[in-house]
Formats: C-alpha cells, structure tokens, sequence
C-alpha cells in the first residue's frame, strides 16, 4: 500500500498507482485498494486504507462531512481503523494518520516542492541529501526495535508524522498541528470490568473478521491462542486456520523454537483447525530474495531480523488467502497490558510460576507505587528495586533529580530511551556512545517526545501515558511495524485485535491491580479472566516452558546462531569490514573506535565473539546489512 503527494513543481514522475487526486499544484497518487473520496463544503477528502466509525450509529459519510481544516485530527480520532487522510482546501493540503500512527507518513522539504510519501523509495529528491540525523541513529542502535521513533527517519532531510500530528502545506511550507494529549486516569474497576473487556475483545474480532476465513499467525502464546479461542467461539472452526515460523537459523542448533511448535499444534487440534508452517530457514541463503528483501526493509526503515520472520509469514499467509480474509496476530499484547513485562525472562528460575511474578516486579517499578516512591526518595530501600538492580553488577545509575516533573520525565525516560529498562538506568552504560552524545540524544527526544507528557503525567495517570508512548516507540519500531508493513506488500487484510481503540482505552485506565503490580493476579489479568470464564480455553496448555530454546537452555542465544552460525555469517561480515557506518556516524555521539574494534573481532572470528559484544554489535551490522540511502 503506497501513496505520495507532491504539492508544488514536481517534475516527470514515474507512476506507481493511480491518480487519486490533481491540480495545478497538488498530485495524489495512490495503489490502495481501499481509497474514498469526498466533497464537502470546506474541501475534498481523500481517505487511504481501511477506515470504520466507532460510534456505529454514525455512519463514515456522516463523519467526512464534519471535516474542515480545523477538526481533520478530531474526526481521525473518532474513527477506527489504519488509514491516512488527505484533505485539501483553500488554505492548502493536510494530512494526517489514524490516531496511533499506524501507517507512516513520511514527508521532505525541497526548494520547490514538497513531498508526502509512504516509504523513502518514492521521493524525488534523495533521502540523505542533507545528512544524517545521529539522535536518530542512537535510537536506532541502542533501543529495542531498531528503528528511529515516530517523529524520526535517520535523515535530516526527512521527518516522518507523529502521533496525533497533522501536516499542513501552505505557500511550500509545511506546518505542524498537534492534538494535545490529555490522559485518562486509572479507575477502580469491579468485577463487571472484565465482561466490558471480554465484549470489547470479542466485538472487535466479530468486526474485524471475514466472514469466509480468517487466518491467525499463531505463536502458541497467551495472545495469539486468546484470538483463536475468539474466533472459534464467534464462527464455525472451519473458518479459522493457523500459521507458525518455524525458526531454523543454523545446522548446529536445529529448530529454535520447537516448544511453540509443540503447543500450537496441540492447540490446532483442541480447536479443530489447520495450522499451517513456514520456514524460517536461515541455514541457506538465496541471493536474489535477501537482496529484495533489504529493499523493502530500507524503504521503510526496518533494522530488525523479524523483517525477514513477518515477510515469510506473509508470503505463506498470500498463498493460503484470498485478499478478502484476514489476517490476526497477536502483537503489541505485551506492551498493552503489562508494559511489555509478560515473557517470562525477567528472571530465569525453574518456577514458571516465579517467572511470571518477575515480570510482575518489573512493571511494578514503572507503575504509580514505585513512581510515588521516586519523587518521596523512599525508592532506594524498595526490596524489588534491590533485586532487580542488584542484577545489574557494576551498572551506573543516574541520581534522581529533586523535583517532581523532573523525576517523572527521568522514569519516562528510563523505559523509552534506554537499552535497559530499569528505572534510573544511565545510558553510559552504553559503551558505543560518547557521553556527550548521550547528553545530546537524551536531550533531544525528551524534547520531542516526553517532556510535555511528564509536565501532565501523575500517579493516577501513569499507565495511559505509557500506552500512548508506545505508539511513537515499539509499536512502530522494526520488531512490530514489520508485522503490517510486510503484508501490505502481498495485498494482505491485517488486524491486531489488541491495537483497538477501545480495547487501549480499557487498559490505559485498568489499575495497578489488576496484575500490573505486587498484587496475585496474574500477567495480562483481563485477557486470562475472560479466557477462563467466557470462552473454552484449555490453560494446561500453558504450562511449561514459554517458547524458545533459551527457556529450557539458559546458555542459547539466537543472535549467536543468526550472526554466528547461519549461512548469512559471510554476507554479514561483508556488510561491516569495509566500516562503512564511518560515513553516516558521527564521533561527536559514537565511540568509533570502539566499534571498530567489535567489527575486529567479527570478521575474525564470528563463532569466538561473546554474547555481550555481539549483543552491542547486532545493530551495526543490520544496519549495514540492510543500508540506507545515500550508501
């Protein structure tokens, strides 16, 4: 799914779809499937993607209709869906996204044009004209996701649109329109709460799903099973089938991830339905599929090993399903409901149980108590504080600051801006920086993403803050965004039941409580409250070890076998012995020299390297492998 919209001189292009909209001074092309278009009494609309009312006693045309160059932002936050929406009228052209960005909208200012595209391949001038933008790349080599935040692009010359932003184009300027975030506060929820979650969930997949098949990527964890189980319980199980990767990236490890395998197909057969598998096979390389593959990762900034896993899934998924099904995945549960403390790994212990109560330590020291305790100072005697930092060995941590707003903006910036997520963590431990370029990066994206929402944050405001940051954070980041932005490339129908509106405005006011705290009830407590009381879900399925290979064998580690092991080891090392990473990172933020030296050590030998400096590595060489424009 690709638009772009050229507003000012725009030379000979070269067609990719079709003409949605022209004049004079505006082009908008398209090669959506889904594309309305609407006049009203302030403009023209053009409406790209797949777009729905929420209130369903209002229909769409009711809504466009409502839209001016004052309210675009106000009505896109009453619809439903994953869409952009252009609107032109005298005052120029605006564009924004749905209300939690799931579709980028990259946009550059040229001297005589400017330009507003779905990936970096359509622009007309080149990406990195101007340079490079380091903030940018710090994130992307440091932070989870491996890709810039929202706002971002690793190019000074192109922005891409935030969260609840909207680009207007006047006289070859662009101005920015921003929707002031206001966050609802946690609320007491009774024991009714959980049939307003279970119908708010089962509503959005009856919704959501088509009524010939749907088609479910199925992990075999709590979130992928909990929409089988819906689906299931919605349609008749011959209209629901299951796909899983099965993950084999070199010779010497075999298969990584049997024990999902294993639960999956118990599942497929306490349901009743197909469940098909896919290769992750990296123990062979195919040239011409790795070389078009990086393509399409560059296009849209993907940096992470899961483009690969989500292109594979889409390609099986397009041969099994005609583009009126749909697809269903489980993604972004963790975030939602647990702020991402829900795999089990915060602490490896033989109890599961244990295991599951870590994760709840976790997300304690992000929740309204521990953060009462940072601005009280009382923090430091916090015994699950002690723990999990005791973990840390030698790690630096920063003191915490004296005031109130400035305690909260520290604890924001401690989950989103850090490569690990313990409160206070100072990113000088991050040995591939400079620490004037810890300064400058921390600076910058607090200024861009979390000073306002500290300004308004508190204790009972907490979780909401969080949930709305994660969409300029994770949940467009290489590890999740690949999931669509690969399927759109074979004309697939996705939905992420979890990605719904009023199932995020459920959560953003759920309570401490409710299993995000030291209380006993369990990670994700809604999701497996309804999965016991509403639907037929066999829980002793869930016992055991989790996923990977690293459940049962502490000592495994996919990133050995990938970088290490599989038949892409050389294409690897190619990527990264001629430093070419020298032209676009700056000394003022990165340590070069110390990235030299880890490259050293690689192109040696790959299978000598320890975890940790190949942990540090990983990025710099997906970032080479795949590339960037301007290279």
């Amino acid at each position: 799914m690709n638009f772009r919209v050229v507003v000012g001189d725009s030379p000979d292009l070269t067609s990719f779809g079709e003409t949605v909209y022209a004049t004079d001074s505006i082009q908008v092309e398209s090669d959506f499937e889904k594309i309305k278009t609407y006049k009203n009494t302030e403009g023209i609309l053009v409406c790209l993607g797949m777009v729905d009312s929420k209130d369903k006693s209002k229909s769409l045309d009711e809504y466009f209709d409502e839209i001016s160059a004052n309210s675009l932002l106000d009505i896109a936050s009453q619809l439903e869906g994953r869409f952009v929406l252009f609107f032109v009228a005298d005052s120029g052209i605006y564009a924004c996204a749905d209300q939690f960005g799931k579709l980028d909208v990259y946009y550059q200012q040229n001297d005589t044009n400017i330009a507003i595209a779905s990936n970096l391949d359509l622009f007309l001038e080149e990406p990195a004209k101007d340079g490079f933008d380091q903030s940018a790349l710090v994130h992307t080599l440091t932070y989870y996701g491996y890709c810039p935040p929202k706002k971002h692009t690793i190019y000074n010359s192109v922005k891409r649109l935030g969260v609840s932003q909207c680009l207007h184009v006047e006289n070859n300027k662009v101005i920015l329109i921003n929707k002031e975030f206001v966050a609802s506060k946690a609320q007491e929820y009774t024991d009714s709460a959980h049939d307003d979650y279970a119908d708010i969930f089962l509503t959005h997949l009856q919704e959501s799903a088509s009524e010939e098949e749907n088609l479910i990527y199925l992990s075999s964890g709590w979130d992928s099973t909990s929409i089988l189980a819906g689906l299931v319980h919605l349609f008749d199980k011959s209209k629901v089938r299951g796909l899983i990767g099965r993950m084999k990236y070199s010779d010497r490890s075999g298969c990584c991830n049997q024990i999902e395998i294993d639960k999956a197909h118990k599942f497929s057969e306490y349901y009743g339905i197909k469940l098909d598998i896919v290769d992750f096979d990296l123990t062979k390389k195919d040239e011409g599929y790795f070389k078009s593959l990086r393509a399409k990762m560059r296009k849209h900034q993907l940096y992470a090993m899961t483009g690969i896993t989500h292109d594979k899934l889409a390609i099986k998924a397009s041969d099994l399903l005609t583009k009126s099904k749909t697809v269903f995945a489980g993604e972004i549960s963790d975030g939602a409901h647990n702020l991402g403390f829900s795999q089990y790994a915060t602490i490896f212990h033989p109890s599961h149980g244990f295991r599951e109560y870590s994760d709840k330590m976790a997300s304690y020291l992000f929740g309204p108590t521990f953060l009462s305790l940072l601005m009280s100072g009382e923090y430091v005697d916090d015994p699950i504080y002690k723990l999990l930092k005791s973990k840390a060995d030698d790690a630096i941590f920063d003191e915490v600051a004296q005031k109130p707003e400035e305690v909260k903006l520290q604890l924001l910036t401690s989950f989103f801006l850090r490569d690990t997520r313990l409160p206070l963590w100072s990113l000088n431990n991050e040995p591939l920086l400079t620490s004037h370029g810890v300064d400058l990066y921390t600076k910058n994206m607090q200024n861009s993403y979390l000073t306002d929402i500290a300004k308004n944050m508190d204790t009972d405001n907490i979780y909401a803050n969080y949930l709305y940051l994660y969409n300029s954070f994770h949940w467009q980041g290489g590890t999740v965004r690949s999931l669509q932005t690969m399927a759109d490339y074979y004309q697939l129908n996705t939905d992420l039941p979890f990605w719904n509106s009023d199932l995020q405005d459920f959560l953003a006011k759920m309570p401490e409580e409710w299993g995000r705290g030291l209380d006993l009830n369990p990670t994700k407590y809604p999701l497996k409250k309804m999965l016991k009381d509403k639907l037929d879900y066999p829980f002793d399925y869930q016992n055991g070890a989790h996923s990977y290979t690293y459940d049962v064998d502490h000592s495994f580690n996919h990133a050995q076998e990938v970088y290490c092991h599989s038949a892409l080891v050389e294409d690897f090392q190619d990527s990264v012995k001629d430093k070419a990473y020298h032209q676009i990172l700056s000394k003022e933020y990165f340590d070069l020299d110390y990235i030299d030296g880890l490259v050293d050590e690689y192109i040696r030998s790959p299978e000598e390297i320890n975890v940790a400096n190949l942990t540090k590595l990983v990025p710099i060489i997906m970032l080479c492998y795949v590339g960037w424009y301007g290279k």
